[in-house]
């Protein structure tokens, strides 16, 4: 009996736990921030996925600008991941102009 009770703990343990550290990025529907600039054609005409990082650059700036882009970009000027999505910002960081290297 004593086996069955710590089997049947430890499932509960474990579903707790897988519950709470399932990923929600799915579910989400990615909205762009009235903020910023609207997404150009050349983006909308992309698939969703595209957009969606779009969106999720513009949403989190500070975490897509401490990746490192290795596609060769730096000879264009680009510092970081951020700079393939995102050409330049306010000082609020709303998106004013979009940069058409992140589709390719």
């Amino acid at each position: 009996m004593k086996r069955i009770t710590t089997f049947f703990f430890l499932f509960i343990l474990l579903a707790i736990v897988a519950a709470g550290c399932s990923s929600k990025l799915d579910d989400q529907s990615w909205k762009l921030d009235k903020k910023h600039k609207p997404l150009p054609d050349f983006v909308l005409n992309s698939s969703e996925k595209v957009q969606e990082t779009y969106i999720m650059a513009s949403t989190y700036p500070e975490v897509v600008a401490q990746v490192p882009c290795y596609c060769g970009c730096l000879a264009d000027g680009h510092k970081s991941n951020l700079d393939c999505f995102v050409k330049s910002v306010s000082g609020d960081n709303a998106v004013q102009e979009w940069d058409s290297h992140g589709i390719s």
